[in-house]
């Protein structure tokens, strides 16, 4: 029992220092610990002590409940136009804006994205979940488990995350996509 929840744990870490882009080396610069030892709790090889954990989940800038549970929402959230900050990705061809509250106890993650002409965002192996997409306008390329799927505007397309999938823009113009993801993202 107590190594499938360090297994847990661990791909929990994991998938959110990736969400981040941050790299093993980056979390040990802030951790103070070594990057294998890292490693070693993603992989659920090895328990993390509490003030490692607490360290990662500052490392992640996260609170350390994050990694343990995720509580359900608890309290009503309101964000105003420009509160979230964008996460731009894959060389400026994804622009995310996030439409739900990252510190929110939250079991999902709403937002908006911008796919730039001919962009293309990087193939995911899969994590668990799902994910949702509805597109706003343009064209858009899912492709799910090597099987693409063509959306326009007012198509939509549900997964489970734990496929591997990408997403390309097959025109010069920009597509702009609503998703909902679960689990909640760290964005």
């Amino acid at each position: 029992m107590a190594k499938a929840i360090g297994k847990l744990l661990g791909r929990r870490i994991r998938r959110i220092r990736q969400e981040k882009s941050l790299t093993l080396k980056q979390i040990e610069a802030k951790v103070g610990g070594s990057a294998p030892h890292i490693s070693e709790i993603e992989r659920g090889k090895t328990s993390p002590t509490i003030g490692a954990l607490e360290k990662i989940s500052s490392a992640l800038e996260i609170p350390p409940s994050h990694l343990i549970d995720i509580p359900p929402l608890q309290e009503l959230k309101v964000q105003k136009r420009g509160q979230a900050r964008s996460l731009v990705m894959n060389d400026g061809a994804v622009k995310i804006d996030p439409l739900t509250n990252r510190d929110a106890n939250s079991e999902m993650s709403v937002f908006y994205a911008t796919i730039a002409g001919n962009g293309v965002m990087d193939t995911v192996p899969g994590h668990r979940g799902e994910e949702f997409c509805y597109v706003l306008d343009g064209f858009l390329e899912v492709t799910v488990d090597d099987r693409p799927h063509v959306l326009r505007a007012g198509d939509t397309i549900h997964f489970k995350a734990t496929q591997s999938h990408q997403i390309r823009n097959l025109s010069s113009e920009p597509v702009r996509t609503l998703w909902s993801v679960r689990p909640k993202l760290f964005i």
